[in-house]
């Protein structure tokens, strides 16, 4: 899925950071659900927080941010919280 060693789209910063998010909600789930005994995959618990993890897995190994973007992130100085001269 990667083409001469480019992630899957041009997709900013943010955009990745929000595509990271979206897959570990299901991790969240899948790990709560199992935990406090929600019931909500019947008894395919385990089955469901393999699934979960291997779906951000994947997202986060194609669709992700790279490092590089995160790299380019803090010399930008957008990184927030602490500000130089103070």
């Amino acid at each position: 899925m990667e083409l001469g060693g480019n992630r899957l789209g041009k997709f900013s910063l943010t955009t990745r950071r929000v595509f990271v998010g979206c897959a570990l909600v299901p991790c969240v789930v899948t790990v709560a659900n199992h935990y406090l005994g929600w019931g909500l995959f019947g008894g395919h618990d385990r089955l469901s927080i393999a699934a979960s993890f291997i779906v951000l897995f994947f997202v986060m190994r194609y669709l992700g941010p790279t490092v590089q973007q995160l790299r380019e992130y803090r010399e930008s100085g957008r990184s927030g919280g602490r500000s130089s001269g103070t």
